[in-house]
């Protein structure tokens, strides 16, 4: 571990030096001898230090008062090295007090080769962000004539670490969600969430009832119920409830149906989102090209699955995610693009909306999208 100065004072607790300000008080001064100086206010454990806040006072260094001459000014030093082989001034006053800032902390924290990069570490392996620094305040006493005398207060160390950034990741292990809360689950291990940059997603059918999320396959010492996510403060959906004891397990006790649950570790947010229909609208559909009433909604039956049944014509159509709004991101080309098996009775009808277009014979038919296995059917 790295040594590090810091002798301040701003009874702003340590835990967050970063609230600290010119407040003054619990500050008790003791009656030295006009020839002796020292220290007067407390000396937090330890003072945390962030880039974002290095205008912020860390502490106030206080000191009792001296006889002086000629020469009426204090000077605090510091230095990373106890002997103070090579003192630093860290400002001079009359006045028997001083502000230090948290930049002069990260200045000497930087002599000390200190970051706030969580990947690298000392020597030992041990975090590279902690060290000590020294303080000490000198004055004269005297009229500047014979007898002049300096006279220098004990050296204050001073423990100081900076706070590591919070490094994002990328990747991330799915949780199980397991309870009869999930339709076709029940108290089984055999829905997962997928999860991307702190962001778990599962879409399931949800009915009343219980359930929580584990994190490992089958263990169920994994278990993270209600209470956990709680007093972690997450912002949890009105659509869930504690289940009060036991367990403390999710409830849900919203409408029955899909939802698309998305646990955010950044946010700190579980939400639900309700399922989603998709529009079949064009000269293929009975409705044709407009959103008035006769477009063809295709309901999701299942998680990831949407049907309907209607008749098609040897035209063009698409699909739509919201009812009204006008766009071309679920056409053929979408789903070719990622990995769709799709009907022999569907082409690209070849414009730049990539349209789908029925070749087959006209009729009645059930069409499927399975997001699930990524196919597209016609029966």
């Amino acid at each position: 571990m790295k040594k590090i100065i810091y002798s301040i004072l701003c009874i702003c607790t340590v835990t967050l030096f970063t609230n600290c300000t010119d407040d003054d008080s619990h500050v008790f001064i003791a009656d030295l001898s006009s020839e002796t100086i020292a220290f007067q206010n407390s000396f937090a454990s330890e003072y945390l230090l962030s880039k974002e806040t290095k205008n912020n006072i860390a502490d106030r260094l206080i000191w009792n008062a001296t006889t002086l001459g000629v020469n009426n000014d204090y000077e605090v030093q510091s230095d990373i090295d106890s002997e103070f082989a090579n003192p630093i001034s860290i400002g001079t006053t009359n006045a028997t007090n001083y502000a230090v800032l948290v930049g002069q902390l990260l200045d000497l924290a930087s002599q000390l080769g200190l970051d706030d990069d969580p990947a690298t570490t000392d020597s030992s392996g041990n975090p590279n962000n902690a060290g000590i620094v020294y303080f000490r305040v000198k004055s004269i006493i005297g009229n500047g004539g014979a007898g002049t005398q300096e006279i220098v207060s004990d050296i204050q160390s001073v423990n100081i670490k900076l706070l590591e950034k919070t490094v994002a990741t990328t990747t991330c292990d799915p949780l199980w969600v397991v309870g009869d809360a999930i339709e076709n689950v029940g108290w089984n291990f055999n829905l997962a969430t997928v999860c991307d940059a702190g962001v778990q997603r599962v879409k399931a059918s949800f009915k009343n009832g219980k359930f929580r999320f584990f994190q490992v396959d089958g263990d169920w010492n994994t278990g993270l119920n209600y209470q956990y996510y709680e007093d972690n403060g997450y912002t949890i959906d009105v659509n869930f409830e504690s289940e009060g004891e036991g367990d403390f397990n999710f409830v849900f006790v919203g409408t029955t149906g899909i939802y698309e649950m998305v646990i955010d570790d950044n946010l700190k947010t579980i939400k639900l989102n309700p399922s989603g229909s998709l529009w079949a609208v064009g000269g293929a559909t009975p409705g044709k090209w407009n959103f008035t009433g006769g477009e063809t909604e295709l309901v999701e039956t299942s998680p990831d699955i949407w049907q309907a049944t209607f008749a098609l014509t040897n035209d063009i159509f698409r699909f739509f995610a919201t009812r009204g709004e006008w766009d071309i991101n679920n056409n053929y080309a979408h789903y070719a693009d990622e990995g769709y098996a799709i009907d022999a009775n569907f082409e690209n009808d070849g414009s730049d909306d990539a349209n789908f277009k029925f070749i087959g014979t006209p009729g009645t038919y059930t069409l499927t999208i399975n997001a699930v296995d990524k196919t597209i059917t016609l029966d």
